[in-house]
Parts: C-alpha cells; structure tokens; sequence
C-alpha cells in the first residue's frame, strides 16, 4: 500500500531519441517527469532555454526532467549517440522548509544497473506493454525514483550540480564576453541564493562574475588595439561595449591611461628573439612581428634565414636573451636591441622591467593585482584541499620526466612559495632531475606527486600513469596520490604560463572537490 498523500508512480512509455555530435536537441514541454541516460555519451542539458542552468551529465549517468518544462539536450561526442527517456507520473516533489513544494531542475544521480535495464524499457507506450513487462517496468521505476530522491536529499548532488553550473557560467563569459550578459539572470539560473552563486564563482575564479567579464573584455579589448587597423571606436564594440566613451573611462580606470595613449605605444613593432618573451609581451597586449624558435642563434645553417626575417619585418625595437658578442653587434645594425638575461631574474621582475621599456607599467601593474588575486585564490585551494600533505613536482615530456626540486626559481616561487605547495624531503636539495623512467622517478621515494603533463598526452597515457604510481609501494600514511596538470606543451618562465598553471590547478582542485 503506497504512503497516505502520495500519488503511486505511472509507467507512461519510453522513447529512444538519436543525438548527433555537437548538435543540439530542443524538446518541447512534456506533461510527464523523465528520467534519461545517453549509455555512451557525455550531455550538455538546460532547461527552458538555450542559456538557462546548463550542467554535464557524463555517460551512463541518469538524470531527472520535470514535467512542464522545455529542455534543450547536446551530445559531447563527436558521433551519434542515443538517448533513452522513460516517461512516468505521480512524482513527489519534495518540500521547503516552509512546506512549499519545489519545482527541480535538472538533477543527475548515479544508478550503475541501469546500463542492464536499457534494454528492458522498449520504445513503446504502456498500454502496448504486456502485463508482465508492464510490471517489471514499474518496479524498474521505483528504484530509480527511489535513487532521485536519495540525490535530491544529498547536498553533495546539490553541490555538484552547482559546480557543473559554474563551470557552465565561467565558459559562457569566456566564448560571448562581446555579448551582452545579465549577472543577475546568471545569478538567477543557478538554482541557489545569489548570495551563494556570487560566493562561489569567486571561489572557482578568484574573481566576481562581474569582474571576471570586464578582465576578459579589457584584455581582449588590448589586442585589439595593438593592431593600427583597428579604432578604439571599432575595439569597443568588439569586445562588447556600444558606448566607445563608457568604455573609454573603464579602460583608463582600470589600464591606468586611455586606449589611445595605450595604442600608441603598443603598436611599437617588437622582435622577440627569446621565445620565453612572449608571453610576458602577451599580457601587455603586443604580439611580435618576429617570433624565433629556441635557440635560433646555434642554428648555424639557418640562422642567415632568421636574420634576413628579422630585417624584412623592420622591428621597432628587438628583445633578446644573451647572445654571442658578434650576432649581438649584427642585430644592432638592424633595430635597437635590449639583451635580458632573463635567467638572472623573476618572471615578475622581467614583466615589470618589459613594461617599463615600453612605457605600458599601468597595464602590468594591473595585470599582476589581477594575478595576485587568483595566486590568493589558488593558495586557498591548495590549503584547504591538500593540507601540507608533501608532492613532488614532476614535469612530463615525451621521453622524459624532470623531477623538479626546491633549488629550481621556476617552481619555488610559484608552486612552494606563493601556492604553499609543501615539498617532499627529495626535492629539497635539487634543481632539477632528468629521470628517463617512471619507476626512477618513484625510487626518489615520495609518496605523492603533482605531475605537469608537458606534451599532448592521451587520457590513457595519464591513467597509466596514475596506476604505476599508485601501485608503487604503499605510504605509510595510506594511498599514494597523484594530480595531474595537463599543459599540452612545455612549461616557459613567463607571465602567461604562470596565469595559466595557476588557473589549472584551481580548475583541477575544483572539479576534484565537486566530483567527491
């Protein structure tokens, strides 16, 4: 006998829906609450429109549509994929504290059987349904409406889905910050307290939302303005600002001086001879006119070509690491040339340095407040997540691993330093240490270790690798844990990789926290 006040649950019919890769499936509003899993295929799924609460749903997963509400559904694989939707009535829909009953968006849950029922719910109304398969049906109801509502209980389900919405908000402010976006519709379509959204964007990011999208306009906006055949007028509009004189006034308050005076001296024309530089000029807003390989200058059987490539570019104004004396003179022939020892000093040190020569010390002094908020952030997330459990810093390229000790600036004045990452005892007396294998890595004798994924490595290269460490001899404090950064390409001392290092490892800590 079903509990006084509840309505017992109805099998209406299941549909099996195909989903092309990358295209997005709108259904209408349907007088029944669904259920639905994609067996084979990570979803994208929102809610009334196309910019409402949209979360990730990974394959296999189960996920719950209210009736009376249109959704629209996108498969993240690159084939075709089918969606099964099992359609019922009679749904509790549980209460607030004030007794109310709520109306839920979209909520996922885990029930790992129903890979073996897929099969079991035709694509067939009830009624053309047997008796016994009509009540098998039902009974497959139940348990997966018992496992809904075990999720909806559990905050963790709640949190998770308010992750995957964040994650949602940050990417949309990055692909349309030309667009006109609402912070409180945002703020809205979270399903949480404005308060809490708010709170917890900044705790993803560092930053506000609102923040967030005038740093990622303002930056944009530099680039822009770098090129000599763009107008501020035209830089405005592109980055999202109709009103050119609004935008104006936010740029000198936040740059330090007006896009015209920064234009003027960024579209000074720059060879960067050390490819360490670039990224440095990157977050001033400048892209070189001359861009040379590593060690260009020991290429003696090109290096005539790169020569005659820099003077066909008719820099500005060169920028070099240490060069031989007689290439040094040759290049000054060619442009005023600044030689930096860049080895000798910080990154931060070299930025501000850059953007002094250049005359743009407003906009790095802006662009590292920036960075020390994220690094505040960063710090936090390590403290929290971590908690001074020692990991040895490990760079992985095709071929090679290299060990990184507490002796090497790159990493101490980041990672150990700023992210109070703590060190093992064996990276305290190294710089560095090339190690052609993993099991030499793991004779070092650490327990835990973050490893910095340098090349474009599968996924099952990384899962290989966490298991051979894992499987290494155990810890005396338990499980050996690996993080992974994956960088896709080898970590440069400069301002840009920093910024991105510090914005992975957050995402990662992050998501690892949203997936306990």
């Amino acid at each position: 006998m079903h509990r006084v006040g509840f309505a017992p649950l109805q099998y209406q019919g299941s549909a099996e829906l195909p989903l092309a890769g990358g295209e997005q499936l709108l259904l209408p509003a349907h007088a029944c609450d669904r259920f639905g899993v994609c067996l084979y295929s990570d979803l994208q799924a929102s809610l009334d429109d196309l910019h409402g609460r949209a979360i990730r749903i990974p394959a296999g997963e189960l996920f719950h549509l209210p009736a009376g509400r249109p959704v629209a559904i996108a498969s993240n694989a690159s084939g075709r994929a089918t969606l099964l939707l099992v359609a019922f009535s009679g749904l509790v829909r549980q209460r607030e504290s004030s007794g109310k009953r709520t109306s839920a968006g979209i909520v996922s849950f885990r029930f790992p059987q129903m890979k073996n029922w897929v099969s079991e719910f035709a694509a067939a109304s009830a009624e053309e349904l047997d008796l016994p398969d009509y009540y098998l049906a039902q009974a497959r109801l139940y348990a997966l409406a018992s496992a809904y509502a075990n999720a909806r209980r559990s905050p963790t389900g709640e949190e998770s889905a308010l992750n995957d919405y964040l994650e949602q908000t940050r990417q949309r402010i990055r692909d349309n910050y030309d667009a006109a976006l609402d912070m409180e519709e945002l703020a809205r379509n979270s399903g949480v307290g404005s308060s809490r959204f708010y709170k917890m964007f900044r705790k993803m990011t560092g930053l506000s939302p609102l923040k967030y999208l005038i740093t990622r306009r303002l930056n944009a906006s530099l680039r822009l303005l770098s090129d000599p055949n763009v107008s501020v007028t035209e830089a405005a509009h592109s980055v999202g600002y109709p009103d050119e004189y609004y935008f104006s006034r936010l740029f000198k308050k936040q740059m330090g001086l007006t896009p015209t005076d920064y234009a003027s001296r960024a579209q000074l024309s720059v060879a960067a001879l050390s490819p360490i530089f670039r990224g440095d000029l990157a977050v001033l807003g400048i892209v070189p006119c001359v861009a040379l390989p590593r060690d260009w200058d020991l290429d003696m059987e090109n290096r005539d070509g790169y020569l005659r490539e820099i003077r066909e570019a008719k820099p500005d104004r060169m920028l070099t690491g240490p060069l031989p004396d007689d290439l040094i003179a040759e290049l000054r022939l060619i442009a005023p040339l600044t030689v930096y020892a860049w080895h000798e000093h910080s990154w931060k040190k070299r930025l501000a340095d850059f953007s002094q020569l250049l005359e743009l010390e407003s906009v790095a002094q802006r662009w590292l407040a920036d960075f020390d908020r994220k690094t505040d952030n960063a710090r936090q997330h390590v403290e929290e997540r971590l908690q001074k459990t020692p990991f040895l810093i490990v760079g992985v390229r095709e071929g090679n691993f290299r060990v990184y000790g507490k002796l090497r600036r790159k990493f101490t004045d980041l990672l150990y330093d700023e992210l109070h990452f703590q060190s093992p005892s064996a990276a305290d007396e190294i710089g560095f240490l090339d190690q052609s294998a993993i099991a030499d890595v793991i004779g070092l004798g650490a327990d835990h270790v973050l490893f910095l994924i340098e090349f474009a490595a599968s996924d099952a290269y990384c899962a290989s690798l966490e298991r051979q460490w894992k499987d290494a001899s155990g810890s005396a404090g338990g499980e050996r844990r690996c993080l992974f950064i994956r960088l896709g390409e080898p970590f440069v001392y400069n301002a840009e990789m920093h910024e991105r290092l510090v914005d992975q490892i957050v995402d990662y800590l992050f998501a690892s926290e949203s997936a306990k």
